[in-house]
């Protein structure tokens, strides 16, 4: 899992390309890590080039939901791929965590 970060204002976007599995624990806590001295209200994980997901992957995701959401920060997927996506539906994870197809719809869910 490769993780790149972006910020838009207080919005951290973090591009990740790869498998969303349990290696990419380390990837997303370090891109995480490094700007924690930055006022962030939103982290939005971008997707686009996630080519697959795991149940660790899920369980992943789910923790980082629950930790930012003790910090009052927002957390949203934008643009997974259909195969991502139909799985994040099936577990209904959509229904916890927003799922946008691209970023002008991230306003109105945040």
């Amino acid at each position: 899992m490769l993780v790149m970060t972006r910020w838009d204002k207080k919005t951290r976007i973090l591009l990740l390309s790869g498998r969303f599995d349990k290696t990419a624990r380390v990837p997303m806590e370090t891109a995480l890590a490094t700007a924690e001295h930055r006022p962030c209200n939103q982290v939005i994980l971008d997707f686009s080039g996630v080519s697959s997901m795991d149940s660790a992957g899920i369980g992943k995701l789910l923790l980082l939901y629950y930790s930012l959401r003790k910090k009052f920060v927002s957390l949203t997927v934008m643009n997974p791929r259909p195969l991502v996506e139909d799985l994040l539906q099936m577990v209904n994870l959509a229904t916890v965590i927003p799922i946008v197809q691209n970023k002008t719809l991230i306003r109105s869910v945040a």
